[in-house]
């Protein structure tokens, strides 16, 4: 309504998998778009910063299983060995239990909250380092360990190849 670009278009899918210009359109969303093209021109290449876990939001089941108070938050499933997060100390989950039929995580960290900034699921995370943030730059983040809340400073990373992440 601004005349502001929100993404660039970037490929279609069509239902029936012919070459027309009708289904589902993707974009990459223009935030994006001004983070990263610069680096192309100049670099060739972007680096994307990386924290090192894998999780998800937490979930009504989640926080049952977990005892927490709140269903809010980045729940850590699991830290990448030797990433950002491991060595500062952040845990994923170490075991499952049977919550209504469904095998739910318990153990894992939940984080709150990044340099102030409310986290209220993981695509706040994700969205946090990848946009937000940059290789080397450190962050604060709230966390939720062992029931109780703490603030850890984690220095961001280079996203590693995928082949160089074990999980």
């Amino acid at each position: 309504m601004q005349g502001e670009v929100v993404g660039v278009n970037t490929q279609i899918l069509a239902g029936d998998g012919t070459r027309t210009n009708a289904g589902v359109g993707f974009a990459v969303p223009a935030n994006i778009i001004r983070k990263v093209v610069p680096a192309l021109i100049t670099d060739g290449a972007y680096t994307w910063p990386w924290l090192g876990v894998r999780g998800g939001t937490v979930s009504t089941t989640i926080a049952r299983a977990n005892d927490l108070g709140e269903i809010t938050g980045a729940y850590i499933a699991e830290v990448m060995p030797n990433g950002p997060a491991a060595k500062a100390g952040l845990r994923g989950a170490d075991r499952e239990v049977e919550v209504d039929g469904l095998a739910v995580p318990v153990g894992g960290d939940v984080v709150k909250a990044v340099d102030g900034q409310a986290i209220v699921s993981f695509d706040d995370l994700l969205e946090y380092v990848a946009i937000r943030s940059e290789v080397g730059q450190t962050l604060k983040l709230s966390i939720i360990i062992d029931g109780r809340e703490r603030t850890v400073a984690i220095t961001l990373a280079a996203r590693p190849a995928p082949e160089e992440v074990s999980t």
